[in-house]
Protein backbone atom coordinates (compact mmCIF):
# COMPACT_ATOMS: atom_id res chain seq x y z
CA UNK A 1 0.00 0.00 0.00
CA UNK A 2 2.86 2.37 0.83
CA UNK A 3 4.60 1.67 -2.49
CA UNK A 4 1.34 2.33 -4.36
CA UNK A 5 0.87 5.62 -2.53
CA UNK A 6 4.50 6.66 -3.22
CA UNK A 7 4.04 5.79 -6.91
CA UNK A 8 0.90 7.90 -7.00
CA UNK A 9 2.62 10.89 -5.39
CA UNK A 10 6.13 10.67 -6.87
CA UNK A 11 5.37 9.13 -10.28
CA UNK A 12 7.45 6.78 -12.45
CA UNK A 13 11.25 6.95 -12.50
CA UNK A 14 11.44 5.35 -15.96
CA UNK A 15 11.22 7.95 -18.74
CA UNK A 16 9.11 5.73 -20.98
CA UNK A 17 6.36 5.24 -18.41
CA UNK A 18 6.47 8.94 -17.49
CA UNK A 19 5.92 10.05 -21.10
CA UNK A 20 3.16 7.44 -21.52
CA UNK A 21 1.45 8.78 -18.41
CA UNK A 22 1.79 12.33 -19.77
CA UNK A 23 0.09 11.35 -23.04
CA UNK A 24 -2.70 9.45 -21.27
CA UNK A 25 -3.40 12.32 -18.86
CA UNK A 26 -3.45 14.78 -21.80
CA UNK A 27 -5.98 12.66 -23.73
CA UNK A 28 -8.09 12.30 -20.58
CA UNK A 29 -8.05 16.07 -20.08
CA UNK A 30 -9.14 16.60 -23.72
CA UNK A 31 -12.00 14.15 -23.24
CA UNK A 32 -13.17 15.87 -20.01
CA UNK A 33 -12.90 19.29 -21.70
CA UNK A 34 -14.97 18.22 -24.68
CA UNK A 35 -17.67 16.78 -22.42
CA UNK A 36 -17.80 19.84 -20.21
CA UNK A 37 -20.27 22.71 -20.61
CA UNK A 38 -17.45 25.21 -21.19
CA UNK A 39 -17.56 24.46 -24.97
CA UNK A 40 -21.31 25.02 -25.36
CA UNK A 41 -21.91 28.26 -27.34
CA UNK A 42 -24.90 29.19 -25.20
CA UNK A 43 -23.43 28.05 -21.84
CA UNK A 44 -23.75 30.59 -19.04
CA UNK A 45 -22.67 28.23 -16.20
CA UNK A 46 -19.44 29.10 -14.45
CA UNK A 47 -18.38 25.74 -13.02
CA UNK A 48 -14.84 24.72 -11.93
CA UNK A 49 -12.53 24.03 -14.88
CA UNK A 50 -11.82 20.33 -14.26
CA UNK A 51 -9.54 19.68 -17.30
CA UNK A 52 -6.92 21.89 -15.60
CA UNK A 53 -6.07 19.04 -13.23
CA UNK A 54 -4.42 16.95 -15.96
CA UNK A 55 -1.50 19.26 -16.91
CA UNK A 56 -1.26 20.48 -13.29
CA UNK A 57 -0.80 16.93 -12.01
CA UNK A 58 1.89 16.16 -14.60
CA UNK A 59 3.73 19.40 -13.76
CA UNK A 60 3.79 18.62 -10.06
CA UNK A 61 4.91 15.03 -10.64
CA UNK A 62 7.50 15.43 -13.41
CA UNK A 63 8.38 19.12 -13.66
CA UNK A 64 8.28 21.94 -16.17
CA UNK A 65 9.07 20.01 -19.39
CA UNK A 66 6.46 17.27 -19.16
CA UNK A 67 3.86 19.62 -17.65
CA UNK A 68 4.31 22.10 -20.50
CA UNK A 69 4.10 19.30 -23.12
CA UNK A 70 0.98 17.93 -21.45
CA UNK A 71 -0.69 21.37 -21.55
CA UNK A 72 0.26 21.85 -25.21
CA UNK A 73 -1.09 18.41 -26.16
CA UNK A 74 -4.31 19.15 -24.28
CA UNK A 75 -4.92 22.58 -25.87
CA UNK A 76 -3.75 21.52 -29.36
CA UNK A 77 -5.74 18.31 -29.20
CA UNK A 78 -8.86 20.24 -28.25
CA UNK A 79 -8.32 22.69 -31.13
CA UNK A 80 -7.93 19.79 -33.58
CA UNK A 81 -11.11 18.10 -32.32
CA UNK A 82 -13.11 21.36 -32.55
CA UNK A 83 -11.82 21.98 -36.08
CA UNK A 84 -12.95 18.51 -37.17
CA UNK A 85 -16.41 19.09 -35.68
CA UNK A 86 -16.66 22.56 -37.20
CA UNK A 87 -16.87 24.59 -33.99
CA UNK A 88 -13.34 26.00 -33.95
CA UNK A 89 -14.71 29.55 -33.73
CA UNK A 90 -15.86 28.72 -30.19
CA UNK A 91 -12.34 27.66 -29.07
CA UNK A 92 -11.82 28.85 -25.41
CA UNK A 93 -8.55 30.67 -26.01
CA UNK A 94 -8.36 32.22 -22.51
CA UNK A 95 -8.82 28.83 -20.85
CA UNK A 96 -6.13 27.31 -23.07
CA UNK A 97 -3.62 30.06 -22.22
CA UNK A 98 -4.49 29.79 -18.52
CA UNK A 99 -3.96 26.03 -18.59
CA UNK A 100 -0.54 26.38 -20.23
CA UNK A 101 0.57 29.12 -17.80
CA UNK A 102 -0.63 27.16 -14.79
CA UNK A 103 1.26 24.07 -15.95
CA UNK A 104 4.41 26.14 -16.54
CA UNK A 105 4.31 27.80 -13.09
CA UNK A 106 3.62 24.52 -11.30
CA UNK A 107 6.39 22.78 -13.26
CA UNK A 108 8.93 25.48 -12.50
CA UNK A 109 8.08 25.30 -8.78
CA UNK A 110 8.40 21.50 -8.82
CA UNK A 111 11.84 21.65 -10.53
CA UNK A 112 13.14 24.22 -8.05
CA UNK A 113 11.91 22.26 -5.06
CA UNK A 114 13.27 19.00 -6.52
CA UNK A 115 16.75 20.55 -6.91
CA UNK A 116 16.73 21.69 -3.28
CA UNK A 117 15.68 18.22 -2.13
CA UNK A 118 18.40 16.59 -4.24
CA UNK A 119 21.08 18.80 -2.68
CA UNK A 120 19.84 17.88 0.79
CA UNK A 121 19.77 14.20 -0.15
CA UNK A 122 23.35 14.38 -1.45
CA UNK A 123 24.47 16.18 1.71
CA UNK A 124 22.73 13.56 3.84
CA UNK A 125 24.37 10.72 1.90
CA UNK A 126 27.78 12.38 2.22
CA UNK A 127 27.37 12.86 5.97
CA UNK A 128 26.16 9.28 6.35
CA UNK A 129 29.26 8.05 4.51
CA UNK A 130 31.51 10.22 6.71
CA UNK A 131 29.75 8.94 9.83
CA UNK A 132 30.19 5.32 8.71
CA UNK A 133 33.86 5.99 7.96
CA UNK A 134 34.35 7.71 11.33
CA UNK A 135 32.65 4.82 13.14
CA UNK A 136 34.86 2.24 11.40
CA UNK A 137 38.02 4.24 12.09
CA UNK A 138 37.00 4.73 15.71
CA UNK A 139 36.56 1.00 16.25
CA UNK A 140 39.85 0.28 14.47
CA UNK A 141 41.63 2.86 16.64
CA UNK A 142 40.02 1.44 19.78
CA UNK A 143 41.14 -2.08 18.89
CA UNK A 144 44.66 -0.80 18.12
CA UNK A 145 44.73 1.11 21.42
CA UNK A 146 43.63 -1.98 23.37
CA UNK A 147 46.31 -4.06 21.66
CA UNK A 148 48.92 -1.39 22.40
CA UNK A 149 47.92 -1.36 26.07
CA UNK A 150 48.27 -5.13 26.20
CA UNK A 151 51.72 -5.03 24.59
CA UNK A 152 53.01 -2.28 26.87
CA UNK A 153 51.27 -3.40 30.08
CA UNK A 154 54.51 -4.73 31.56
CA UNK A 155 56.77 -1.94 30.26
CA UNK A 156 55.85 1.03 32.45
CA UNK A 157 58.44 3.77 32.41
CA UNK A 158 59.78 4.64 35.86
CA UNK A 159 60.52 8.35 35.63
CA UNK A 160 61.77 8.46 39.19
CA UNK A 161 64.25 5.62 38.70
CA UNK A 162 65.43 6.97 35.34
CA UNK A 163 66.11 10.48 36.65
CA UNK A 164 67.90 9.07 39.69
CA UNK A 165 70.09 7.02 37.33
CA UNK A 166 70.91 10.14 35.29
CA UNK A 167 71.84 11.99 38.51
CA UNK A 168 74.18 9.23 39.59
CA UNK A 169 75.90 9.18 36.18
CA UNK A 170 76.28 12.98 36.17
CA UNK A 171 77.72 12.95 39.71
CA UNK A 172 80.17 10.15 38.90
CA UNK A 173 81.45 11.82 35.70
CA UNK A 174 81.61 15.52 36.50
CA UNK A 175 84.17 16.24 33.76
CA UNK A 176 82.47 14.43 30.86
CA UNK A 177 78.83 14.46 31.81
CA UNK A 178 77.24 14.64 28.36
CA UNK A 179 79.51 11.90 26.98
CA UNK A 180 78.33 9.53 29.71
CA UNK A 181 74.76 10.72 30.14
CA UNK A 182 73.99 11.10 26.41
CA UNK A 183 72.89 7.56 25.51
CA UNK A 184 70.86 6.88 28.70
CA UNK A 185 69.15 10.26 28.31
CA UNK A 186 68.29 9.76 24.63
CA UNK A 187 67.01 6.25 25.36
CA UNK A 188 64.80 7.67 28.12
CA UNK A 189 63.42 10.33 25.76
CA UNK A 190 62.82 7.60 23.17
CA UNK A 191 60.84 5.52 25.68
CA UNK A 192 58.65 8.49 26.62
CA UNK A 193 58.05 9.97 23.16
CA UNK A 194 58.45 6.92 20.96
CA UNK A 195 61.53 8.35 19.20
CA UNK A 196 62.85 5.95 16.53
CA UNK A 197 65.45 8.07 14.72
CA UNK A 198 67.05 10.84 16.79
CA UNK A 199 70.29 12.45 17.89
CA UNK A 200 71.57 14.40 20.91
CA UNK A 201 73.87 17.40 20.40
CA UNK A 202 75.68 19.65 22.85
CA UNK A 203 75.12 23.41 22.62
CA UNK A 204 78.00 25.76 23.36
CA UNK A 205 77.25 29.49 23.49
CA UNK A 206 73.98 28.92 21.61
CA UNK A 207 75.76 27.07 18.80
CA UNK A 208 75.16 23.39 18.15
CA UNK A 209 78.21 21.13 18.07
CA UNK A 210 78.00 19.15 14.82
CA UNK A 211 79.32 15.96 16.43
CA UNK A 212 76.42 14.02 18.03
CA UNK A 213 76.89 12.61 21.53
CA UNK A 214 74.18 9.97 21.09
CA UNK A 215 72.19 8.56 18.15
CA UNK A 216 69.36 6.07 17.88
CA UNK A 217 68.03 4.62 14.63
CA UNK A 218 69.46 4.88 11.11
CA UNK A 219 69.97 7.79 8.71
CA UNK A 220 69.93 10.55 11.33
CA UNK A 221 71.32 13.86 10.08
CA UNK A 222 71.91 17.30 11.55
CA UNK A 223 70.48 20.06 9.33
CA UNK A 224 71.41 23.36 10.96
CA UNK A 225 69.21 25.42 8.62
CA UNK A 226 66.11 23.31 9.24
CA UNK A 227 63.19 25.75 9.88
CA UNK A 228 61.85 23.97 12.97
CA UNK A 229 65.34 23.69 14.47
CA UNK A 230 65.88 27.40 13.93
CA UNK A 231 62.49 28.18 15.51
CA UNK A 232 63.40 26.01 18.50
CA UNK A 233 66.76 27.77 18.95
CA UNK A 234 65.01 31.14 18.82
CA UNK A 235 62.12 30.29 21.16
CA UNK A 236 63.88 27.63 23.28
CA UNK A 237 60.61 25.69 23.33
CA UNK A 238 59.85 22.06 22.57
CA UNK A 239 58.41 22.00 19.04
CA UNK A 240 56.59 19.52 16.85
CA UNK A 241 56.49 20.06 13.03
CA UNK A 242 56.62 23.80 12.29
CA UNK A 243 53.83 25.56 10.42
CA UNK A 244 55.29 26.45 7.04
CA UNK A 245 54.21 29.78 5.57
CA UNK A 246 52.66 30.11 2.13
CA UNK A 247 55.86 31.56 0.63
CA UNK A 248 58.13 28.81 2.00
CA UNK A 249 58.86 25.83 -0.20
CA UNK A 250 60.80 23.74 2.34
CA UNK A 251 59.52 21.57 5.18
CA UNK A 252 61.10 20.48 8.43
CA UNK A 253 63.06 17.25 8.48
CA UNK A 254 62.26 16.72 12.16
CA UNK A 255 59.15 15.63 14.01
CA UNK A 256 60.44 16.79 17.39
CA UNK A 257 62.99 19.39 18.47
CA UNK A 258 63.62 19.15 22.23
CA UNK A 259 65.68 21.88 23.94
CA UNK A 260 67.58 20.95 27.11
CA UNK A 261 67.11 24.26 28.92
CA UNK A 262 68.41 24.50 32.48
CA UNK A 263 66.80 26.41 35.30
CA UNK A 264 68.99 29.45 34.67
CA UNK A 265 67.69 29.69 31.08
CA UNK A 266 70.85 28.37 29.38
CA UNK A 267 70.55 25.94 26.48
CA UNK A 268 72.81 22.99 27.28
CA UNK A 269 71.90 20.58 24.46
CA UNK A 270 69.21 19.67 21.92
CA UNK A 271 67.58 16.38 20.94
CA UNK A 272 66.38 16.17 17.32
CA UNK A 273 64.06 13.38 16.16
CA UNK A 274 63.25 12.63 12.52
CA UNK A 275 60.90 9.80 13.35
CA UNK A 276 58.58 9.29 16.34
CA UNK A 277 55.50 7.19 17.02
CA UNK A 278 52.66 9.69 16.58
CA UNK A 279 50.33 7.90 19.00
CA UNK A 280 52.87 8.38 21.82
CA UNK A 281 53.08 12.16 21.35
CA UNK A 282 50.23 12.81 23.77
CA UNK A 283 50.14 16.02 25.86
CA UNK A 284 51.14 14.00 28.94
CA UNK A 285 54.16 12.47 27.18
CA UNK A 286 55.19 15.83 25.71
CA UNK A 287 55.08 17.26 29.24
CA UNK A 288 57.27 14.37 30.43
CA UNK A 289 59.73 15.03 27.61
CA UNK A 290 59.93 18.67 28.66
CA UNK A 291 60.43 17.77 32.32
CA UNK A 292 63.15 15.19 31.64
CA UNK A 293 64.89 17.54 29.20
CA UNK A 294 64.87 20.39 31.74
CA UNK A 295 66.15 18.14 34.50
CA UNK A 296 68.89 16.70 32.29
CA UNK A 297 69.92 20.26 31.34
CA UNK A 298 70.45 21.03 35.02
CA UNK A 299 72.66 17.94 35.26
CA UNK A 300 74.69 19.12 32.25
CA UNK A 301 75.16 22.62 33.63
CA UNK A 302 78.69 23.51 34.76
CA UNK A 303 77.21 24.74 38.02
CA UNK A 304 75.56 21.42 38.85
CA UNK A 305 72.11 22.36 40.14
CA UNK A 306 70.76 20.16 42.90
CA UNK A 307 67.03 19.72 43.55
CA UNK A 308 67.77 19.91 47.30
CA UNK A 309 68.11 23.62 48.05
CA UNK A 310 69.33 25.48 51.09
CA UNK A 311 67.72 28.48 52.81
CA UNK A 312 69.67 31.04 50.77
CA UNK A 313 68.57 29.52 47.43
CA UNK A 314 65.04 30.88 47.41
CA UNK A 315 65.55 32.53 44.02
CA UNK A 316 66.48 29.17 42.51
CA UNK A 317 63.38 27.55 44.01
CA UNK A 318 61.26 30.28 42.42
CA UNK A 319 62.86 29.51 39.07
CA UNK A 320 61.94 25.84 39.46
CA UNK A 321 58.36 26.93 40.18
CA UNK A 322 58.37 29.22 37.14
CA UNK A 323 59.45 26.32 34.94
CA UNK A 324 56.72 24.07 36.37
CA UNK A 325 54.22 26.84 35.63
CA UNK A 326 55.51 26.98 32.06
CA UNK A 327 54.97 23.22 31.69
CA UNK A 328 51.37 23.66 32.83
CA UNK A 329 50.71 26.57 30.52
CA UNK A 330 52.17 24.92 27.42
CA UNK A 331 51.71 21.18 28.01
CA UNK A 332 48.78 20.99 30.43
CA UNK A 333 50.81 19.20 33.11
CA UNK A 334 49.91 20.43 36.59
CA UNK A 335 52.34 20.65 39.50
CA UNK A 336 51.76 21.10 43.22
CA UNK A 337 53.51 22.66 46.20
CA UNK A 338 53.47 21.18 49.71
CA UNK A 339 54.97 22.78 52.83
CA UNK A 340 55.77 21.23 56.23
CA UNK A 341 56.14 23.77 59.05
CA UNK A 342 57.56 22.79 62.44
CA UNK A 343 55.55 25.05 64.76
CA UNK A 344 57.49 23.88 67.83
CA UNK A 345 60.94 24.46 66.35
CA UNK A 346 62.16 21.12 67.74
CA UNK A 347 61.99 18.83 64.71
CA UNK A 348 64.20 20.53 62.14
CA UNK A 349 66.43 17.49 61.77
CA UNK A 350 63.43 15.24 61.23
CA UNK A 351 62.12 17.49 58.49
CA UNK A 352 65.54 17.49 56.86
CA UNK A 353 65.55 13.69 56.88
CA UNK A 354 62.52 13.69 54.56
CA UNK A 355 64.92 14.78 51.81
CA UNK A 356 66.45 11.31 51.86
CA UNK A 357 63.18 9.93 50.46
CA UNK A 358 63.00 12.46 47.64
CA UNK A 359 61.47 11.28 44.36
CA UNK A 360 63.58 11.79 41.23
CA UNK A 361 61.94 14.97 39.88
CA UNK A 362 60.90 16.66 43.15
CA UNK A 363 62.54 19.86 44.38
CA UNK A 364 63.11 20.40 48.12
CA UNK A 365 63.85 23.70 49.83
CA UNK A 366 64.68 23.86 53.53
CA UNK A 367 64.31 27.30 55.10
CA UNK A 368 63.00 29.21 58.11
CA UNK A 369 59.69 30.96 58.69
CA UNK A 370 59.36 34.53 59.96
CA UNK A 371 59.13 33.08 63.48
CA UNK A 372 62.40 31.17 62.87
CA UNK A 373 60.68 27.78 62.72
CA UNK A 374 62.04 25.09 60.35
CA UNK A 375 60.10 24.79 57.06
CA UNK A 376 60.39 22.22 54.30
CA UNK A 377 58.83 23.30 50.98
CA UNK A 378 58.43 20.63 48.30
CA UNK A 379 57.68 21.22 44.60
CA UNK A 380 56.05 18.17 42.97
CA UNK A 381 56.36 18.60 39.20
CA UNK A 382 53.83 16.83 36.95
CA UNK A 383 51.85 15.68 39.98
CA UNK A 384 48.08 15.90 40.33
CA UNK A 385 46.34 17.02 43.51
CA UNK A 386 45.33 13.44 44.25
CA UNK A 387 48.89 12.15 43.90
CA UNK A 388 50.11 15.06 46.05
CA UNK A 389 47.69 14.04 48.80
CA UNK A 390 49.09 10.52 48.65
CA UNK A 391 52.60 11.97 48.92
CA UNK A 392 51.55 13.94 52.03
CA UNK A 393 50.13 10.75 53.55
CA UNK A 394 53.43 8.91 52.98
CA UNK A 395 55.50 11.74 54.49
CA UNK A 396 53.12 11.96 57.45
CA UNK A 397 53.58 8.25 58.15
CA UNK A 398 57.34 8.73 57.89
CA UNK A 399 57.26 11.60 60.39
CA UNK A 400 55.05 9.60 62.79
CA UNK A 401 57.62 6.84 62.83
CA UNK A 402 60.24 9.35 63.95
CA UNK A 403 58.44 11.69 66.36
CA UNK A 404 55.29 9.76 67.28
CA UNK A 405 52.56 11.88 68.90
CA UNK A 406 54.59 15.04 68.30
CA UNK A 407 53.37 14.89 64.70
CA UNK A 408 50.79 17.46 65.81
CA UNK A 409 53.65 19.99 65.92
CA UNK A 410 54.01 19.72 62.12
CA UNK A 411 51.62 21.95 60.19
CA UNK A 412 51.04 20.84 56.61
CA UNK A 413 50.13 23.39 53.95
CA UNK A 414 48.76 22.06 50.67
CA UNK A 415 48.70 20.56 48.26
CA UNK A 416 48.55 23.87 46.39
CA UNK A 417 48.18 23.70 42.61
CA UNK A 418 50.39 26.00 40.52
CA UNK A 419 47.42 26.33 38.18
CA UNK A 420 44.62 27.30 40.58
CA UNK A 421 46.22 28.30 43.90
CA UNK A 422 48.65 31.01 42.82
CA UNK A 423 47.38 33.52 45.37
CA UNK A 424 47.92 31.14 48.32
CA UNK A 425 51.36 30.12 47.02
CA UNK A 426 52.42 33.76 46.53
CA UNK A 427 51.27 34.73 50.03
CA UNK A 428 53.08 31.78 51.61
CA UNK A 429 56.31 32.39 49.70
CA UNK A 430 56.14 36.05 50.68
CA UNK A 431 55.93 35.02 54.33
CA UNK A 432 59.10 32.97 53.84
CA UNK A 433 60.81 36.02 52.36
CA UNK A 434 61.11 34.34 48.97
CA UNK A 435 58.58 36.22 46.91
CA UNK A 436 60.16 38.42 44.25
CA UNK A 437 58.01 40.29 41.73
CA UNK A 438 60.60 39.80 38.98
CA UNK A 439 60.49 36.02 39.50
CA UNK A 440 56.72 35.66 39.87
CA UNK A 441 55.50 32.37 38.49
CA UNK A 442 53.17 33.82 35.91
CA UNK A 443 55.35 36.72 34.79
CA UNK A 444 58.02 34.95 32.77
CA UNK A 445 56.53 32.88 29.96
CA UNK A 446 59.90 32.33 28.33
CA UNK A 447 61.51 30.47 31.24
Amino acid sequence: MNKLWQRFIIGFKEEGFAWLETAVIALLAIFIWMKSDSLAPTSTDHNFFWPLFGPLLISLRYGFAKGFICALITTAGLATAMRITGVLEFYPFSLAVGTILTAMIAGEFRDYWHNINQRHILDHQYMSQKLDSFTKNYHLLKVSHDQLEQRTAGQTISLRASINTLQKIASAHADKRIENIGHPLLNLLAEIGGLQVAGLYKVTKNKIDKQPHAIIGDHHQLIIKDPMLQDMLASKKLLSPATIGENEIHKSRYQLCIPLLDTMGNLQAVALAENAKFFMLTPANVALLSLVANHAADLLSDALLTPVLKANQSDLFLKYMARAKYNKRHYGADSNVVAFVDSSGKHGNVLSSVVNFRRGADVYWTCKSLTNNPVLVVLLPLTTTYDSQQYIARVTDLLKNNIGEAISDIDILGPLSLDTDNAEITAFMDELGAYDESLAISSNPSV
